[in-house]
């Protein structure tokens, strides 16, 4: 298992189980209804939040301070190590953030709703984002399938599904993690951070934000990131 100690193998194989999630959710032809809904549903709802606004920034914060510890950084690396995994975390939702502002893909829940609405059918990316949470807000107004609680996220989930800051949020942070904790045997630690990873991927397809080529394209970005990220912290230093 000496291999697994190499950062770059390590990224590669952590990526490649990231990348399962889709591509499991393309090959069973994976299409999100309410119907189908579970109730374990409230649990993703929870991992989700972890990397939801604030809570992402408190997750970032506890991801750090266990990376710190377990890794063993001298007190003169702590800036340079926060700065090279924070960074690309920061970076990878700020490039989310203008990519959404681009497109206009629905998300499937907006889908579902507009199979029975005519007016989120037309016109939902026409209108401001408080237009899109009235549109909603309307259509579930007698509706007692969906919880309250379910009605409410999707009430602050009215942009763009591509690509998924979630997904990048958490495979950055898994990626990262994996990769570093296995070059130093901390196989335990790396596995449940790698879990939660997967978690809030599957999560985002389970409550119906995403379809799984967001995740895909995310999980890409994800890489993209950390791999410099990861290069640059590796790199020799010079004596």
């Amino acid at each position: 298992m000496r291999f697994l100690r190499n950062p770059y193998i390590v990224l590669a194989i952590c990526c490649a189980l990231f990348f399962t999630i889709p591509l499991f959710a393309w090959g069973v032809h994976w299409r999100w209804n309410a119907n189908d809904q579970s109730s374990l549903l409230i649990w993703f709802y929870l991992l989700t939040q972890t990397v939801s606004r604030p809570f992402g920034i408190i997750t970032s914060g506890i991801l750090l301070f266990v990376l710190m510890y377990a890794l063993n950084i001298r007190k003169g690396e702590w800036l340079k190590f926060t700065l090279v995994v924070l960074l690309p975390v920061i970076v990878g939702q700020l490039a989310v953030s203008e990519i959404k502002k681009t497109n206009q893909e629905p998300r499937p829940f907006v889908v579902w709703l507009s199979q029975t609405d005519s007016e989120i059918d037309r016109h939902f990316f026409q209108v401001d984002a408080a237009q899109r949470q009235q549109l909603i807000t309307q259509h579930l107004a007698n509706n007692r399938q969906i919880p309250d609680w379910q009605k409410q996220y999707w009430l602050q989930q009215v942009d763009s599904a591509f690509p998924s800051g979630h997904t990048v949020f958490a495979a950055t942070w898994g990626l990262l993690a994996a990769a570093l904790l296995m070059a130093r045997k901390r196989w335990l630690l790396a596995s449940v951070i790698v879990l939660w990873a997967c978690g809030v991927i599957v999560s985002r397809l389970a409550l119906g934000m995403h379809w799984p080529g967001d995740l895909f394209t995310s999980i890409m970005i994800a890489l993209y990131l950390s791999l410099p990220a990861l290069w640059w912290w590796l790199r020799p230093r010079a004596v």
